[in-house]
């Protein structure tokens, strides 16, 4: 079972990152080595009917090998499997056992509407559906509607379904059953040598995962995935970032989108981690104040709530001058290797249980100043990038050598490229180059579900994917984004400007919370202006006295009129409108851009 992991990576030469024995060589592999190397060792823990409850890395390999067993048994081992609902032990475990018995899972998003989630029940030919107890009610509304679908297990909120010895020597008949019933079933057929899901041999190229994208541009796309892909993401995060067996991840983030599935559940069983699953987005400051995680894998959004958070409340006690002073202290002291962050910043880092020092972001554009704010209190920030085609990663920053403004280095084995307006690959472009980002590799989807026309605009003959994604590498191979594509705002006289740079700029004003910079036609019909929608930080509006939206409006034009003075002309903002909502998003907190204008 012992792999060693090959790395190709300009950081390979720095040293780093210390040696990993083992890589998986697919996804079954992957629960073997976790239950062979970790046993008893806690995978997951997690609240049950408000219990602490955990699974060991042994008892979850036993539980796949039941719940595989059970659908194969249900004749639907083969067949795409949809998973859906709130994290918890029994999505992973539906997760892997769907797509190690010869089948597909299909991940879904719990917060998509109805007609939605029957739509792509029908698109992906599901024939079996594990879901929490939040969806029983709409699935027995829909069952009729689903003749293709032979049954329905649900995940109960109240307890944990342990195997037990024996487990049930009857086929399950009953079309909706609970979770428990797969279990036992599982653990009776194994009982008896039933072993046609475990001796099943996997197929690494074959559709394993089919993952539906956001569509923040309105559309959405099947996205398939095969186990190369997923286990090829795998070994390389964590052949790149120091993730260890003595760590405690807590996971926040949607477990049906691949970033955190990858990252935040999969690649901790090949290091050994534990894994804790937050209750709801209201519990986590509870969470972090009990499990005390060292690890946490976020998006943007989750950075710049912490960052808000923690100045309000450094505000409302009057510590603004003394803060700023004890990062500057701290930072002249870590120049002459003396770290004082630690009892400095103490009451910040008991917030966040008194052990996290270790953030992943990614999943959107970060302002490059959070890195450092963060440093200077003493959490290691560091950003990676990917994209649900790529399973999902493309590069990182280790956290030993960080580029605040850049994503990261290539993950070892993916090529990077620079492509030119016209589509074709620039060969050895100067450093700083910007032009479309495109990666060859084995983490690069299968393609898009029953849509060649589509896979076609993205992939070519020989590998390479197009990411949509505008940015440049620097002289060490570091990436830097600049923009979407799809987003790019084209101004009257041809030239471009990316939303997400001027983003950057507005999300310093702390009177801001959340803001997307969009082209707004004037009343000449031709001419485009940069505007910036913005929804206020109404906390912070009342501190400062500013009473309507009126009043905040004015502040805000204020503030943006001094942004203006240090952009180039054609990249000034000539709009300003305020928001009374937040803006709609999607799962992963990315603002869905073709509903901006929705309140």
């Amino acid at each position: 079972m012992k792999i060693s992991v090959k790395i190709n990576s300009p950081i390979q030469k720095k040293g780093y990152p210390p040696a990993r024995q083992y890589a998986a060589s697919d996804l079954s592999n992957l629960v073997k080595i976790g239950a062979s190397l970790y046993g008893e060792k806690t995978y997951l823990r997690f609240k049950r009917n408000r219990q602490d409850t955990q699974v060991s890395y042994k008892v979850f390999d036993q539980m796949v090998d039941c719940v595989g067993s059970a659908f194969a048994e249900l004749g639907v081992g083969e067949s795409p499997i949809a998973v859906i609902g709130e994290s918890s032990p029994e999505w992973v475990i539906t997760y892997l056992a769907a797509a190690n018995g010869g089948g597909m899972i299909v991940p879904l998003d719990r917060e998509l509407a109805e007609e939605q989630i029957a739509n792509f029940i029908r698109r992906a030919h599901v024939r079996y559906i594990v879901h929490s107890a939040s969806f029983t009610e709409m699935f027995h509304r829909l069952a009729d509607e689903l003749p293709d679908v032979v049954g329905f297990a649900e995940i109960s909120k109240e307890y944990f379904p342990y195997p037990d010895q024996t487990g049930s020597s009857q086929p399950i008949t009953e079309r909706f059953v609970p979770f428990e019933a797969l279990v036992r079933r599982g653990t009776g057929l194994l009982n008896t040598g039933y072993h046609i899901y475990t001796s099943h041999k996997i197929d690494l190229d074959k559709p394993a995962v089919l993952l539906y994208t956001s569509g923040t541009t309105g559309t959405s796309k099947g996205v398939l995935l095969s186990q190369r892909n997923v286990t090829t993401a795998i070994n390389t995060s964590y052949s790149m970032i120091d993730v260890y067996k003595e760590d405690t991840l807590l996971s926040v983030l949607p477990i049906h989108h691949t970033y955190e599935m990858t990252c935040g559940y999969l690649t901790p069983m090949l290091v050994g981690a534990t894994v804790c699953i937050n209750e709801n987005l209201k519990t986590v400051v509870r969470n972090l104040q009990e499990y005390k995680p060292t690890f946490m894998i976020l998006v943007p959004l989750f950075i710049t709530t912490f960052h808000k958070k923690i100045m309000e409340s450094v505000r409302k006690k009057g510590l603004e001058k003394k803060i700023k002073l004890a990062m500057a202290a701290s930072n002249m002291a870590r120049h002459v290797g003396v770290d004082m962050r630690e009892t400095l910043f103490k009451e910040i880092h008991e917030t966040f249980g008194g052990r996290l020092d270790r953030i992943v972001c990614g999943g959107a554009p970060m302002n490059p100043d959070m890195g450092k704010f963060f440093d200077a209190i003493g959490f290691k920030l560091t950003q990676g990038y990917g994209i649900t085609e790529c399973a999902p990663l493309i590069s990182v920053s280790p956290f030993h050598c960080i580029k605040a403004a850049s994503v990261g280095l290539p993950v070892p084995g993916l090529e990077v490229r620079i492509g030119g307006e016209d589509g074709t690959l620039l060969e050895n472009p100067p450093a700083g180059t910007i032009g479309e980002i495109v990666v060859r590799g084995d983490n690069v989807m299968l393609g898009y579900q029953d849509d060649p026309e589509a896979t076609a605009a993205v992939l070519d003959e020989e590998g390479w994917f197009r990411t949509g994604d505008i940015g440049y590498m620097d002289r060490e191979g570091y990436i830097y984004i600049t923009g979407r594509a799809k987003n790019v705002i084209v101004l009257h006289n041809g030239k471009n400007v990316f939303p997400e740079e001027i983003e950057e700029y507005i999300e310093k004003i702390d009177l801001v919370s959340e803001c997307a910079v969009i082209g707004r036609t004037a009343m000449d019909g031709e001419t485009v202006n940069v505007t910036a929608v913005i929804y206020p930080d109404f906390t912070r509006a009342e501190e400062l006295g500013l009473d309507g939206i009126d009043a905040i409006s004015d502040e805000l034009r204020k503030r943006i009129n001094k942004i203006n003075i240090s952009l180039p002309m054609f990249k000034q903002i000539r709009g300003v409108e305020v928001r009374k909502t937040p803006f709609v998003k999607t799962t992963s907190k990315k603002i869905i851009r073709y509903r901006i204008d929705e309140e």
